[in-house]
């Protein structure tokens, strides 16, 4: 059996690959790895090519030298899309147990063209409802329990309490049902009879869900089927597949998912939708991250919004600090490489003055230009910094997490001297033919030096506190 390292950048982890035949991509549970699936690895790869993903923050991804922890639930997703795409190059066979089928719903929700069919192995996705006799009633010692909880005790230990009570807290707020309704590939549900951490009545609420599903529960089993009856479940697995058709792929569904889903040339971007034709570009010491917000209400009117991280900030590669000019030729690399033509762009503070030169540089790749909180002014960087400060005050609550993962991750040094190398472009006058928009109680913008500006409720991250009045802005003048 051969293990490997993938590497899809910004990340990497481990993955056991065995057998030929159609793929077949198997993910472990809460603080697991690959070896959950060992009794079944013999049975599965006689007749397809398995993959054993060990997910990061957890197996062999994990070390007291080398903390890794856990992505969220689309994160994750879309880092496997990527591989699959990339790797395995064909729809797969996906199977997920308990954390990992949450993750294997994220996956099959957002790529279903990746996914010839989904298997749901004691799964979470139903948020859990306060009834604890369900769980202590269905307390059962099954074979090989000592073997597993040596298993399970060793990969526990790997991982870490921090790396298991951050997916945990994942799974008690996260609710998959919105997600469960969207899959339209073959899907089948496993569980055991006796399951004390998720009861079969989460299985059946499931089942209630999912359009093309079906449920099969083991005997003599409990939360890890594959393992405490590993002859029914490898039987199960086997008819199920031996039952799919070609003609029962997964269609293209409308789910909105802001991942980092590419990397190209050092640059990482998020997107959602097949056509690229809103390009969003962040503004200083920030990420693509927090267009969340805009990107999904821009989505559901229509748009492909597709966010780079610029390098430097975000999940981007490291790289001397630039202005706006060596940034909108790096972004020119870029949108070539990931074929982007004539789309409409849209800046955000500093990347107003990205796009604008953008504009400039390669109009074949700009429609038009839209700038949300344009900096330009000839104020003093003392000034610029008060205005900052000022603003920091007008923003809300949620939009703070952005800024200090942001901002800690692209460091101080970093920002200032971004800041000095744009402060020249700053003072200029604001070029002709770009759509202004600015928050009502945004303190930066000149508004004495702007003729035409639309103005929406919020203060300079109006996009991420009002992203639909934002969004209807910009669809009215794009």
């Amino acid at each position: 059996m051969e293990l490997q390292r993938v590497e899809v950048p910004p990340y990497s982890f481990w993955v056991r690959q065995e057998g030929a035949g159609p793929p077949l991509v198997l993910i472990h549970g809460l603080g697991g790895s690959s070896d959950w699936w060992r009794h079944n690895f013999d049975a599965l790869a006689a007749h397809y090519r398995m993959y054993a993903v060990e997910l990061i923050g957890f197996g062999r991804n994990q070390s007291f030298l080398r903390l890794n922890f856990p992505l969220q639930f689309s994160e994750i997703a879309s880092l496997l899309a990527r591989w699959i795409e990339s790797s395995i190059e064909q729809p797969v066979h996906l199977v997920g147990h308990s954390m990992g089928g949450h993750v294997a719903v994220h996956v099959a929700a957002q790529r279903p063209d990746l996914v010839r069919s989904l298997v749901l192995v004691s799964s979470t996705g139903v948020p859990f409802r306060m009834a604890p006799a369900e769980h202590i009633r269905n307390l059962f010692f099954p074979r090989g329990l000592f073997g597993f909880l040596v298993v399970m005790l060793r990969d526990a230990f790997r991982a870490g309490p921090t790396s298991i009570t951050l997916a945990y807290g994942q799974l008690l707020r996260a609710d998959a049902r919105p997600l469960l309704r969207a899959l339209s590939m073959p899907v089948l549900l496993v569980w055991g009879d006796h399951d004390p951490l998720v009861p079969l009545v989460y299985a059946k609420a499931m089942l209630r869900e999912i359009p093309n599903a079906r449920l099969e529960v083991l005997s003599h089993a409990s939360h890890i089927p594959m393992w405490e009856n590993p002859e029914a479940f490898n039987r199960t697995l086997l008819t199920f597949f031996s039952n799919i058709s070609d003609e029962e792929r997964g269609a293209a569904a409308s789910i909105f998912s802001w991942p980092i889903s590419g990397w190209n040339g050092g640059v990482a971007h998020r997107e959602a939708g097949p056509r690229r034709d809103l390009i969003l570009i962040h503004g200083l010491g920030m990420s693509s991250s927090y267009f969340v917000n805009f990107a999904e209400a821009m989505f559901h009117r229509g748009w492909s919004p597709i966010a780079p991280d610029l390098r430097g900030f975000g999940e981007s590669r490291d790289g001397p600090a630039l202005g706006p000019l060596d940034h909108a030729k790096e972004l020119a690399v870029w949108a070539d490489a990931v074929g982007i033509r004539n789309a409409v762009w849209v800046g955000h503070s500093i990347g107003c003055n990205v796009v604008a030169h953008l504009r400039v540089e390669r109009p074949d790749l700009v429609r038009k230009t839209v700038c949300i909180g344009p900096l330009w002014s000839p104020r003093s960087i003392v000034r610029l910094m008060a205005d900052l400060l000022i603003d920091a005050f007008r923003e809300p609550l949620a939009l703070f997490p952005f800024v200090v993962r942001a901002y800690w991750r692209a460091g101080l040094a970093r920002w200032f001297m971004t800041l000095r190398r744009y402060a020249p472009d700053l003072r200029n006058s604001i070029p002709a033919d770009v759509i202004l928009i600015s928050g009502n109680r945004d303190p930066l913008p000149n508004r004495e030096a702007i003729n035409g500006l639309i103005e929406v409720p919020g203060a300079h991250a109006c996009h991420f506190s009002y992203p639909h009045e934002t969004a209807e802005a910009v669809t009215r003048v794009v």
